[in-house]
């Protein structure tokens, strides 16, 4: 991962081919010291692991895509779970034939380039469990606190 741009807040990145999104962003966001923060991204990927969340059965139903896609959106944000940086990216991509299909990610194997705009933010944000829904929650300190007094 290349730093093209990076000003007070704002990081530009390139991921570059072959690297995987997840491992290579958890790296810079280790060395950064980053535990808060929203991005974007595009580019391309050849691999990818994506999921849809079945709210019912608070479950992930999960898929490996193998072939070559571009990848039109990726909106995502870190946020801490206990002492776990937590990396949360849903995507956008387009086949060949200009078909869409996007989920949660879990992983993605860039094929071609893959861009990054992201912001660290000053504080830290917080995920908690929420029993509705199954998920990691963003959720405010004070709920953190409560959580852990229950």
């Amino acid at each position: 991962m290349i730093t093209a741009y990076h000003k007070l807040n704002t990081h530009i990145l390139n991921v570059e081919r072959g690297e995987e999104l997840f491992s290579s962003l958890r790296q810079f966001l280790d060395k950064e010291q980053i535990k808060a923060g929203y991005f974007t991204g595009l580019g391309a990927a050849g691999e990818l692991d994506i999921a849809y969340y079945n709210l019912e059965a608070k479950k992930f139903e999960r898929h490996t895509i193998k072939e070559d896609v571009e990848i039109l959106s990726l909106v995502g944000n870190i946020a801490m779970l206990k002492d776990e940086r937590i990396i949360h990216i849903h995507g956008t991509f387009g086949r060949r034939d200009l078909s869409l299909f996007g989920g949660h990610l879990f992983a993605l194997q860039i094929s071609g380039a893959c861009e990054i705009h992201l912001t660290k933010l000053s504080k830290t944000m917080s995920r908690a469990y929420d029993g509705a829904t199954g998920l990691s929650l963003l959720c405010s300190p004070a709920s953190i606190i409560r959580a852990l007094n229950v």
